[in-house]
């Protein structure tokens, strides 16, 4: 056999080796039925931001990683790639976080589009913002007047 047949060969058996080996993140996620994995080296601004979100609302729902992990099927350390935006997260792995803790798949994207076309756009930096915000929505429109005025008195 020539020499060019040889290496085809040994490709060919280094790439069959690949999608047999467990270790495989592709192809394991191909024989248990899920997603791959797509690592995000420079992840984009709306990749931290959802894994922002993720981490907002697993603690406040008082949830550890690894009780996100354990519901999703996964380790703590993959929740931890998905809120630091390390590991992108699938449309379907998020569907299912949404599903555990709650909320609507949009509250993951709300104000994405908004953010990027307008730079001075404000976003709730802290638990303690978010508290404030949602106390003021549940008061009574006299209440959030009075609010506000003593807010913005200057």
């Amino acid at each position: 056999m020539s020499r060019c047949v040889h290496t085809l060969k040994a490709k060919k058996a280094d790439s069959d080796s690949v999608l047999s080996d467990s270790r495989n993140t592709y192809a394991r996620a191909l024989a248990t039925g899920g997603e791959p994995e797509v690592k995000a080296k420079n992840p984009h601004s709306n990749d931290i931001l959802i894994g922002k979100r993720i981490r907002l609302r697993r603690e406040m729902l008082k949830i550890s990683q690894k009780e996100l992990g354990h519901r999703l099927g996964v380790t703590f350390q993959q929740i931890q790639k998905y809120e630091k935006a390390i590991n992108r997260v699938g449309a379907g792995r998020l569907q299912e976080i949404a599903d555990i803790l709650d909320i609507s798949i949009f509250f993951f994207y709300a104000d994405i589009s908004l953010k990027e076309k307008n730079t001075s756009y404000d976003e709730i930096a802290s638990k303690e913002e978010h508290t404030l915000l949602k106390s003021f929505r549940e008061l009574k429109p006299k209440q959030q007047k009075a609010i506000l005025s003593l807010i913005c008195e200057r």
